[in-house]
């Protein structure tokens, strides 16, 4: 299997070596290209194509937000990790807006291992999506406190498994994070589907579906 390809964009130069120095530690990513801002972002993407954007919120030409959105606009297929200081949900929610397909949200300060940003970029390069646990949380509190919203029908513990899936979880590491059985996982996700009127056969991918309405009915 090929590594997978990223282009890094952070205009603190400690920070940009380090977040070269972990991925680049690691056989499964090989960085292209490392820039300082976001117009510089743009054009590497556009440029060699990469499977993943890795993008600081904040930085100078054009921000992480806006760079990801063009970015998405014009290469779809390729993943965005955006990584901020802002644990404010309205940061994740512009980001998320258009889906949550290949999209991280990481807070620096709780990247703490060199392992949780490189499995985060294995994670949306597959296409899955991981939202930082601060604002994972946030986003919990605000649809439990939603009198008429459509996840109020999920018991706490489908509130929690679906909060793991929109970080991109499976179903295995949802049991190992959980400490359940795979098959306790499945009958949850079966009764989330079942509650929000998704199913597979009506559906083509109950499992995305269930995670915008979970962060639509968030915003």
């Amino acid at each position: 299997m090929p590594p997978i390809r990223v282009i890094i964009a952070e205009d603190q130069t400690i920070l940009r070596n380090a977040y070269l120095s972990t991925l680049e530690a690691t056989e499964k990513i090989t960085v292209v290209e490392s820039v300082a801002d976001g117009e510089a972002a743009v054009e590497a993407a556009q440029r060699l194509q990469p499977d993943v954007a890795l993008l600081d919120i904040q930085m100078p030409k054009l921000n992480g937000l806006e760079a990801a959105k063009q970015i998405r606009a014009a290469l779809p297929q390729v993943g965005l990790a955006l990584i901020s200081h802002h644990g404010q949900r309205q940061y994740a929610e512009a980001f998320l807006r258009n889906g949550t397909a290949g999209k991280a949200y990481l807070l620096k300060t709780t990247l703490s291992e060199p392992g949780e940003l490189v499995r985060a970029i294995e994670v949306v390069a597959a296409g899955g999506a991981i939202l930082a646990p601060e604002i994972q949380d946030e986003l919990l509190q605000l649809v439990s406190a939603i009198p008429q919203a459509p996840l109020n029908s999920l018991t706490r513990r489908e509130k929690e498994v679906l909060g793991l899936m929109a970080e991109g979880y499976t179903n295995i590491s949802i049991a190992q994070r959980l400490s359940i059985t795979e098959r306790t996982v499945e009958s949850h996700v079966n009764n989330i589907f079942s509650k929000l009127d998704l199913s597979s056969e009506a559906t083509r991918n109950p499992r995305v579906m269930a995670v915008l309405l979970f962060l639509q009915a968030a915003g």
